[in-house]
């Protein structure tokens, strides 16, 4: 396959228009020269030609195909190096989230065991209150047995004055 005349002055370091005044001179174009559309394609000789009469040296070609298997092998290497990178920063939002977890579960742990501290004083002090109602009830019921007359007496002695 040919290269075009763009990529020979470019190999060459030359304007495209020094090519095609070149390509005349030499009388390469009804031969050497394929036109493929709008693009004009240059064949081995008519490259080899050009440079000799240009004195100039045109660096070795690799084929097509090597070209078309290093942009596939960089395209390639690019999209693993994204990868790994996204990899890389995944790693590191994911040890950020399990350091917060284990900050709020440590939190959590805190509160649950404050609360459960409340709760059992809040038991505490309901046991006490529940012993003082029954310590009530049985004056009230000794109160009761008693004959009403004799009640107010002994109710200021059993259950105080009511002036604390």
């Amino acid at each position: 396959m040919g290269i075009t005349k763009r990529e020979v002055a470019d190999q060459l370091g030359v304007a495209k228009q020094t090519v095609v005044n070149y390509i005349d001179k030499l009388g390469l174009a009804p031969e050497h020269v394929t036109r493929i559309g709008k693009t004009d394609i240059l064949d081995n000789f008519a490259v080899s030609a050009l440079a000799d009469a240009l004195g100039k040296n045109i660096p070795a070609r690799a084929p097509q195909e090597e070209k078309k298997k290093e942009v596939v092998a960089d395209a390639q290497d690019s999209v693993i190096a994204a990868l790994n990178g996204r990899i890389a920063d995944l790693k590191e939002q994911n040890a950020r989230l399990v350091a917060e977890i284990a900050d709020m579960r440590s939190a959590h742990e805190r509160e649950l065991s404050d609360l459960r501290n409340q709760l059992a004083s809040a038991n505490d002090r309901a046991a006490r209150l529940a012993d003082r109602v029954a310590g009530i009830a049985e004056r009230q019921q000794a109160i009761a047995a008693l004959p009403w007359w004799r009640r107010g007496v002994f109710a200021t002695k059993l259950l105080g004055s009511g002036q604390d």
